[in-house]
């Protein structure tokens, strides 16, 4: 993977996340950015560099946002760690398998971040309607996200082929 177009990416999609973060809400769901980024990368990129991508981007997360540092550097990394090297059972350009991986993954990250609100004592609780709620906007609006970054997936140069 190229951590070039990684840097560009990140910036991009936290700087949408902090941007938009509180206009794009509906009800109490919040639509999650760096989750897409995050999607993007577990799916296309080998498992070491899928989870690396995935564990900075959620670092860097936590880091401009309120929550303790580390949770969604947990729960990203978690995502990748279940996503990695799905590329060969999925056809990764179809907008459906977009909308389910994104899905899937903020369904991970919503039960992480639910059950560290509930366990740890200094975690901000978060009730799960809410996570659900933007899992499923988050989801809805990876479609187009998606599409154009696998237009330009090549300047990451994705290694494709055995050893995931």
């Amino acid at each position: 993977m190229r951590w070039f177009s990684f840097v560009i990416l990140a910036y991009v999609m936290l700087g949408l996340q902090i941007g938009l973060g509180g206009i794009a809400q509906f009800g109490s769901g919040q639509i999650n950015f760096v989750l897409i980024a995050a999607t993007f990368i577990a799916i296309n990129a080998h498992r070491d560099p899928a989870m690396i991508g995935c564990f900075t981007l959620g670092l860097l997360q936590d880091i401009v946002g309120l929550g303790p540092i580390g949770t969604y550097a947990l729960a990203y990394t978690t995502m990748a760690m279940l996503m990695a090297g799905t590329d060969r059972a999925l056809a990764v350009e179809h907008p459906f398998t977009h909308f389910l991986v994104t899905l899937f993954g903020g369904l991970v990250v919503a039960l992480i971040l639910w059950l560290h609100g509930k366990i740890a004592a200094h975690g901000v609780p978060v009730p799960m309607t809410a996570l659900l709620l933007g899992t499923f906007y988050t989801a809805l609006l990876s479609l187009p996200v998606l599409w154009v970054l696998t237009k330009v997936r090549k300047s990451f140069r994705f290694r494709t082929g055995i050893g995931r």
